[in-house]
């Protein structure tokens, strides 16, 4: 075929004419870029001057295999191409989440049939249900959904750009049926990060605009599925009608979905509610994990193998995905959060009643580490029977410029759409005062924590161990400033009494103790925990004069700590 030599588009018209004994005007009709057989993707004509027959003419991977099939029905006979996506295993019911989107779709949906042009971005983290949102939207509207295929008929994928051709060709199949929709999967090859790529494929187009072609021209309503949009340009992304993030589901859904994942499997459901903590943890990641979990669990295995097993799976998924790893807790620190144990000026038990009435509110919590402000959030999201979303510094702040801001941004998106209470800790990260800012991004990343506060109706906690260089301007915008200071000495008391009584500890010197504990003036709850801790990973028994002795270390390096004195405490507290 090559022997003719480099040909260009007017030898290929006079020699294909011969050839199939047709005319030179049907010919050159039939190979423009705006006839059927060009736009329905069957074949690509080189546009450049010269080129060998072989190259000039591209015909769609594997069509002259497909022509030979006898077939009646053209659909079944483009199987390898496009085909009839598989039944969803979810419905609407599973995505409360996105039901305001699923209404707004469908009612779209309905009222575009004979329109040109319907098309749908969805776009999200791998694992998030995409794929099967759309099948369940299409399934609710009892319209059939044909997927794009992502492999040849040998199980290899195909050349990258060539889904291309097989989305126009499934356009042009399937545009006389009125109740169809297309999935398009994966797409980001269809807007590739290489220039050069893009380049090329818009020469082969002979069309700049080819892919708002793509967008502008489809007669059958199409999702496009993209793990991410960052690479593709906002003038294509104005182009589709509707844009959709699913985002990790809220917490509330996250749990609803490992309670279903697991079913069968002997975990706990306070294990089951650590898991729903993870916002990273998405149903994929659990499903696969409960699959493998099922095949080598024992039967007899215990629930605590069978968890190891479940945290094994899934942390060695979310590292690989750059994720932190799952951090359960198992340790017993004899220790449950109390407001009995909060040291503030503020009626907190009252404070907290109205909450659950309002709903709203901003908070700065202000004092030493380990008075409880990070503890008091998950006490008060609990309460108002709300997830709470936690952010630290690290999470937020970016060595490049603009970064922080945009996290700030999506942190306030994120806790709205998941009606989470939003708890910034080290916020004097972010709130220093704009007096003494030096670089022009100190002053940005302070406005637009303000600017996102003013508009956030519901729950948002700052908590801070540095309150004098905070901004006036941000400290205004508290509802209320609530400082948490060291343990009283009666509270105190009580946390060593719940302690006792948990271990059984009966044989201690109370007025001992209590004379102790005051020279203790800077002891928090936090210090409880480290102690409780670091006593359980020794085995060792949280005694009077154990416990004591290792409260006062904890004191030590604290500012405003004065040392006892004293001979022969510790050893009065052993009888």
């Amino acid at each position: 075929m090559n022997s003719i030599g480099e040909l260009n588009r007017q030898q290929l018209v006079e020699i294909l004419a011969t050839v199939l004994g047709q005319s030179k005007k049907e010919i050159a009709l039939s190979l423009d870029s705006q006839s059927l057989l060009a736009s329905s993707g069957l074949l690509r004509i080189d546009v450049r001057m010269h080129n060998t027959l072989s190259n000039k003419v591209d015909l769609l991977e594997g069509l002259e295999d497909v022509l030979t099939v006898e077939c009646n029905d053209p659909i079944e006979l483009l199987k390898r191409y496009f085909s009839l996506s598989k039944p969803a295993s979810l419905t609407l019911e599973n995505f409360p989440h996105l039901g305001d989107q699923s209404k707004r779709l469908l009612r779209y949906l309905k009222g575009q049939r004979s329109r040109i042009g319907t098309n749908v971005l969805v776009y999200g983290p791998p694992g998030t249900g995409r794929t099967e949102w759309v099948k369940a939207i299409a399934e609710s509207l009892e319209y059939p959904l044909y997927e794009i295929t992502s492999e040849d008929k040998g199980r290899e994928g195909l050349i990258e750009g060539r889904r291309v051709e097989l989305y126009k060709l499934a356009q042009c199949a399937l545009q006389k049926n009125t109740q169809s929709l297309v999935l398009f999967d994966e797409v980001e090859d269809v807007f590739p990060h290489s220039i050069s790529l893009f380049m090329e494929r818009k020469s082969q187009s002979g069309n700049k605009g080819w892919i708002n072609k793509l967008l502008e021209e489809n007669p059958v309503p199409a999702f496009w599925i993209s793990n991410s949009i960052g690479q593709i340009d906002s003038a294509y992304i104005r182009r589709f009608d509707l844009v959709i993030e699913i985002d990790t589901p809220p917490r509330s859904v996250r749990c609803e979905i490992i309670q279903n994942a697991l079913q069968g499997v002997d975990v706990s459901q306070d294990w089951i509610q650590q898991l729903a903590d993870h916002k990273q943890l998405v149903p994929a990641v659990i499903s696969r994990a409960v699959k493998v979990v099922q095949t080598i669990a024992k039967p007899d295995e215990p629930r605590e193998a069978i968890q190891n097993h479940m945290l094994t799976l899934i942390n060695s998924t979310l590292e690989a995905q750059g994720h932190p790893s799952l951090e359960l807790k198992s340790l017993k620190t004899g220790l449950g959060y109390s407001l009995d144990y909060v040291n503030t000026d503020a009626d907190i038990e009252q404070l907290v009643m109205g909450m659950q009435h309002s709903q709203r509110g901003h908070f700065c919590l202000y004092g030493l580490p380990g008075t409880g402000k990070t503890a008091f959030g998950n006490f008060l999201a609990k309460e108002l029977d709300r997830p709470l979303l936690i952010k630290r510094a690290s999470d937020l702040l970016s060595p490049y410029v603009g970064v922080a801001e945009q996290n700030i941004a999506r942190a306030f998106k994120e806790a709205k759409r998941e009606g989470a209470v939003l708890q910034i800790d080290e916020a004097d990260s972010f709130l220093q005062s704009r007096e003494n800012a030096v670089r022009s991004w100190e002053v940005t990343q302070v406005n637009e924590l303000l600017t996102q506060m003013e508009s956030f109706e519901g729950v948002f906690i700052a908590s801070t161990n540095l309150m004098n260089n905070i901004d006036q301007a941000a400290l205004r915008r508290f509802d209320f400033k609530l400082e948490f200071k060291p343990l009283k000495t009666e509270q105190a008391w009580s946390m060593i009494e719940a302690i006792f009584r948990q271990y059984e500890i009966h044989q201690y010197d109370q007025d001992c103790i209590w004379e102790q504990l005051k020279s203790m003036k800077v002891l928090t709850p936090g210090d409880f925990s480290a102690v409780m801790r670091r006593l359980s990973i020794g085995g060792m028994l949280p005694e009077p004069g154990t416990l004591l002795s290792a409260l006062e270390q904890e004191c030590q390096f604290k500012p405003g700590y004065v040392k006892r004195t004293g001979i022969g405490f510790m050893s009065e507290l052993s009888h």
